[in-house]
């Protein structure tokens, strides 16, 4: 758990506390699975976890302390899995392109498996500045992981500020999977699968980019 959990997830001095932090935050991942967090109760949590109310009580401040430590690990995720993906080694045999269609699947893919959390996450960012500092410090982290990498391929590029172009593209991604997350498909003329929608978002970033290679969709070897 990071500093801004200070008082409000009061962290475990032994193991057996611990054990029964731990199945709060399970249970809670549990239940998102189940329905939308803010229909999710105290007693919901407790009951889920078999644990007592004055034991959650004894080590969240309320329910909104135990989805910002659920944050809190995704984030860490996020930014490791970011900076391995952005290795340069990892795309020593494949264009920038490649690295395009790849970023944007994954991307897709990681908002449909972890939905439940990244909505819940979203909307606490609404009202809630633990939840929104946390983000935008991850995203930024992420967004420069990118950046470092696709300046240093630049000579595939056209653009004429490749670091501002490889910004767009990662605000054009997150914010275009936020607005499906948080409200859904609402134009008659969108993408009808998660394919179209990971075709037309790379297209759109290659454009940003000024790139106009085709990009293979499997993965680099």
């Amino acid at each position: 758990m990071t500093s801004g959990t200070d008082g409000w997830v009061r962290a475990p001095r032994q193991a057996r506390s611990a054990e029964t932090l731990t199945r709060f935050v399970d249970a809670t991942r549990r239940l998102l699975t189940q329905r939308p967090f803010e229909e999710i109760t105290v007693a919901d949590i407790v009951s889920e976890a078999d644990r007592t109310v004055g034991s959650f009580y004894a080590r969240f401040e309320d329910k909104e302390a135990v989805l910002f430590v659920l944050v809190d690990e995704l984030h860490q995720r996020l930014r490791e899995l970011t900076r391995a993906f952005c290795d340069p080694v990892r795309w020593e045999e494949a264009s920038l392109a490649d690295f395009v269609a790849e970023s944007v699947r994954l991307n897709v893919a990681a908002y449909r498996r972890a939905g439940p959390l990244f909505r819940a996450a979203l909307t606490a960012c609404a009202t809630d500045a633990r939840f929104r500092d946390r983000r935008a410090e991850t995203m930024q982290i992420c967004a420069e992981h990118q950046k470092t990498f696709i300046v240093s391929r630049a000579d595939e590029l056209r653009a004429p500020d490749p670091a501002r172009a490889s910004d767009l593209m990662f605000e054009t991604v997150v914010a275009t999977l936020d607005q499906e997350l948080l409200f859904g498909r609402f134009t008659t003329t969108g993408p009808l699968s998660d394919v179209d929608l990971e075709q037309e978002l790379t297209e759109r970033c290659l454009m940003l980019l000024g790139m106009t290679s085709t990009p293979r969709i499997d993965n680099p070897t």
